[in-house]
């Protein structure tokens, strides 16, 4: 009689715990972060004081009003380079203050 196996693949298991504890997203934020010089070239990396997720929603912060103006004409852009570095729908809407 066969036994039926409750095994499953150690990297099955890892993927599992990472979406029920929503780490994968914690270290999407976590490389948006580290790589937001990468994702938005040094002009805009530069002029950054604050970077920081709520939810699906990108809070920034910039330090120079006219970077401010531009990127607000561009924020659907720049949602779509960070969803694309990421490899899924990270966030939805970005805030610029």
């Amino acid at each position: 009689m066969a036994r039926k196996s409750n095994l499953i693949k150690i990297g099955d298991a890892i993927n599992q715990l990472f979406k029920q504890e929503k780490l994968d997203v914690k270290i999407s934020q976590f490389s948006v972060k580290n790589s937001w010089k990468d994702i938005v070239g040094e002009m805009i990396a530069k002029n950054t004081t604050e970077i920081y997720f709520n939810e699906k929603i990108l809070f920034i912060s910039l330090n120079s009003a006219a970077l401010k103006h531009e990127l607000s004409y561009n924020k659907e852009e720049l949602i779509k380079r960070i969803n694309n570095f990421c490899g899924y729908q990270l966030i939805q809407q970005l805030v610029i203050r």
